[in-house]
């Protein structure tokens, strides 16, 4: 048991934990099973722990051992909320007697903003998000804040795969536009992206010629590139021809040739038309001998439920008929890759790897598990929030982490959890935990439709970025969008006759900056910051990251960033909780419960008091610093 003395300030929470079993009581008096209901969830995780208990006797291996409460909190915190627990939440749930606490735990976390903060890193990953879609500054920030609320909604994955597959418009009133724009120009390059997020399936090599290792051959790509092709910027005829008539050298200063790069730049490269005329040429250098170069074949999907467009005429519905191929249920692979990124996300490793490699049901470990699981997401309707927490619920989610493979036949995680580093945002969120002791309640990234122009805010009466874009790409010729520049700079000067009423603010609201979740920050972080150093992917491929260590980590760890935000900062949360304290012994137990989530043994005890009695103060500084550098702390079990 917890000293008594370091159970006060946790009273609060430790009762809120409580109160939420006696909900879960009264909830489970409804006998009524319903997809998604507490009682479908937990039948669901005993399902799965019958299927791989199956596996393991048809294999003859033995089950692992179950984790102690300790690594269960610390494990369930990095994996849903994507940090260590709160000095708060260790000792509420280490000192909790209810059976159900682990139940609990999952509920709290699951229903907490780190959830939410965890999935938009993972989704941002995924996506290749970037702040800007151009280096002269087209923002993504319309996108971004799309995406985000797509997480704290918890939108069904099928539904945002279709909103982003479908997305037409203008990005200040439909965000998913920016899926797009992010690979604007680069239109075979955003389908190989998507048949690799969506489907597992790596066709790349076929935009160029007959993939080498699989069935794919060069004009299977580009029937499937037809479904998509012919996308273009609402408009765009109008802004290059008055922007060819103004870009001259004694122009450059001219406001409204000013203006109207500003507006080429946030309305007209981020609106999209054309719903995807369903056919396309195939290019000129085509080398086979089933077409000719530059010949037009009509869209057909590869596998799964046929569907073919002609090839003589355009269609009007090309993205539409894609994105219900993509994510139909006679599409095999759809289910199965979202499915083994969520399995990999909860387990630590996939059913299959990579998880962007699709594998049939019927070559992975456990063939009746992977189809299970498959139909189990189909029936909760792609809510990634739900699936997850059956895995949670499950025995195997909690089997000791294993260092060795007891069958190269079958997949890690089915026995024990495969030792992994922490991501470099789980890293960066858990020394912020140190640092603050809120720490899903720091600053966080906001978003704003005003219009912004030179990094002023421009406050035109009835106009945000939705309205002015509107209007803008609904000018059809160079001399409409010239008289509409012409009044538009005559109501800003207006509108600077009125000073701070109307020009005010120093540039467009985005993310957070200081101490703040890894979601909230820029998107990728600057290179060289924390974040890079310990992996953060560049946002360039998909799924990028890396957990390989560095020097650049060593640095950071011993004498950079972990130094001036936890070792050296007396204003840290975790320094704050320490002066609370007079004995040497309640000193060293804090340390250990907020950094491993854990007291310490009998000997760690003896050590850390020896070095408080050679150093004095001076140990607890050194204490942290040193429980910083350990395995424990920087992996997850």
């Amino acid at each position: 048991m917890l000293r008594s003395s370091l159970m006060k300030p946790v009273q609060c929470l430790l009762s809120a934990l409580l109160g939420a079993s006696l909900m879960l009581s009264v909830y489970g008096q409804n006998k009524k099973i319903s997809p998604g209901s507490r009682e479908h969830m937990e039948a669901a995780a005993h399902k799965v722990d019958q299927h791989v208990a199956a596996l393991f006797k048809r294999k003859q291996l033995t089950v692992p051992d179950g984790i102690s409460d300790e690594i269960f909190l610390r494990r369930t915190a990095l994996v849903v909320a994507g940090r260590i627990p709160t000095f708060d939440e260790s000792v509420a749930f280490l000192e909790s007697s209810s059976p159900d606490k682990r139940k609990l735990l999952i509920n709290y976390y699951m229903a907490s903003p780190g959830y939410r903060s965890s999935m938009t890193n993972w989704l941002f990953d995924l996506l290749r998000v970037q702040e800007n879609f151009t280096r002269r500054g087209a923002s993504a920030a319309a996108y971004i804040d799309f995406l985000r609320e797509s997480i704290a909604y918890n939108k069904p994955w099928d539904k945002l795969t279709s909103e982003l597959i479908t997305a037409e418009g203008s990005i200040w009133e439909n965000g998913a536009v920016g899926y797009y724009i992010r690979d604007k120009g680069m239109p075979l390059d955003n389908l190989a992206n998507t048949m690799r997020t969506f489907t597992g399936t790596r066709m790349e090599c076929a935009q160029c010629h007959d993939h080498p290792y699989e069935d794919w051959e060069r004009r299977d790509y580009f029937r499937l590139a037809a479904f998509s092709n012919k996308q273009s910027e609402i408009n765009g005829q109008s802004y290059r021809e008055l922007y060819r008539s103004l870009n001259k050298e004694d122009n450059r200063k001219n406001p409204k040739y000013q203006l109207l790069r500003h507006l080429g730049d946030s309305i007209y490269y981020t609106s999209l038309e054309n719903p995807g005329s369903g056919r396309i040429k195939l290019p000129s250098d085509y080398q086979y001998r089933d077409a000719d170069p530059g010949e037009w074949v009509g869209a057909r999907t590869p596998f799964g439920k046929m569907i073919r467009m002609s090839d003589r005429r355009d269609a009007d519905d090309g993205k539409k008929r894609f994105s219900e191929w993509l994510v139909s249920p006679e599409n095999p692979r759809f289910a199965s890759v979202i499915v083994n990124r969520m399995w990999r996300r909860i387990m630590g490793t996939g059913l299959y790897e990579p998880v962007d490699e699709y594998v049939e049901p019927e070559k992975t470990a456990s063939p009746e598990l992977t189809r299970f699981l498959i139909k189990l997401m189909q029936d909760l309707d792609y809510d990634l929030q739900k699936f997850q927490q059956v895995l949670l619920l499950t025995r195997t989610y909690t089997f000791s982490t294993s260092p060795d493979l007891r069958d190269p036949s079958v997949a890690y995680d089915f026995h024990g959890r495969q030792l992994q580093r922490m991501s470099a945002e789980q890293v960066w969120d858990s020394l912020v935990t140190l640092t603050s002791e809120h720490p899903d309640q720091l600053p966080s990234r906001t978003f704003s439709k005003a219009i912004y122009l030179n990094g002023k805010h421009l406050n035109l009466e009835g106009k945000n970025m939705a309205t002015l874009s509107r209007e803008i790409l609904s000018l059809d010729n160079a001399d409409k969008l010239d008289k509409y520049l012409d009044k538009l700079i005559a109501e800003a000067g207006d509108s600077k006759g009125k000073q701070d009423r109307m020009m005010k603010g120093g540039s467009r609201p985005g993310p957070a900056s200081g101490l703040a979740r890894a979601s909230e920050l820029p998107t990728p972080a600057p290179a060289g910051h924390f974040l890079r150093e310990f992996g953060q992917s560049d946002r360039l491929l998909v799924d990028s990251s890396s957990r390989e260590p560095n020097v650049g980590q060593i640095l950071d760890t011993l004498n950079g960033q972990v130094e001036t935000m936890v070792v050296s900062n007396e204003s840290a949360a975790l320094h704050k909780r320490l002066s609370s304290y007079s004995s040497p012994e309640d000193k060293i137990r804090v340390i250990f419960l907020s950094i491993l989530s854990r007291t310490p043994t009998a000997l760690e005890m003896a050590i850390m008091k020896e070095e408080v009695a050679q150093t004095g103060d001076k140990a607890y500084p050194n204490i942290i610093s040193a429980l910083l550098l350990t395995r424990e702390f920087l992996f997850v079990q």
